[in-house]
């Protein structure tokens, strides 16, 4: 039962990573194409979901696997910690020195879970730029970050802003617009 319940965890987690690789490959497929040629769209430059599927199916597979097995593993361990948490809190009777305790180690399992996740999505993309493999990829890629950690630290802050006010311009957008249709809606 339990072999099963990780299977499952792991082929949740296998398909993310497949997910993740697909659109990868399809942006650098994109960066890559020669774009001063109009294709039949009439867009320049080609996206090719087709060729990431491939790449994954056939070069990428079981790098793929392995980070997902990463993956699978610490959402493991985060499941069992949380059930045995929840198992303490209920033994101890709300000692606040034990909720403490497991809210310490539940913010270190989560730093964990986003660093291991970080660090594939990185080492996806640069074993979609050279064809590595996984482990071998994630060192280049640590390595790389952390020669230009401030360039990478710009872009994501730069990224940050713009995903936030893009949030808001659709939050705002949204409102205006149903506020708008239930005006109309109630003058009737």
């Amino acid at each position: 039962m339990w072999y099963m319940c990780f299977g499952f965890i792991w082929l949740i987690a296998f398909l993310i990573a497949c997910n993740e690789f697909v659109v990868i490959v399809s942006a650098i497929t994109w960066y890559y194409s020669d774009k001063t040629v109009p294709d039949d769209d009439g867009i320049p430059g080609d996206s090719d979901v087709h060729t990431g599927f491939w790449w994954t199916f056939r070069y990428h597979c079981g790098s793929l696997a392995f980070g997902s097995f990463l993956l699978a593993v610490i959402w493991t361990i985060r499941f069992l910690f949380e059930y045995i948490g929840e198992k303490m809190i209920e033994a101890t009777g709300n000692n606040g020195c034990t909720k403490c305790l497991i809210s310490c180690i539940r913010c270190c399992l989560d730093c964990f879970d986003r660093f291991i996740r970080y660090i594939n999505r990185n080492a996806y993309i640069y074993m979609a730029l050279s064809g590595e493999g996984f482990c071998s990829s994630a060192l280049n890629a640590f390595i790389l970050i952390l020669k230009n950690a401030a360039k990478f630290g710009f872009v994501n802050g730069m990224a940050d802003i713009f995903m936030f006010l893009a949030k808001c311009f659709i939050s705002c957008s949204t409102t205006g617009v149903s506020w708008l249709i239930l005006g109309a809606m109630t003058d009737c």
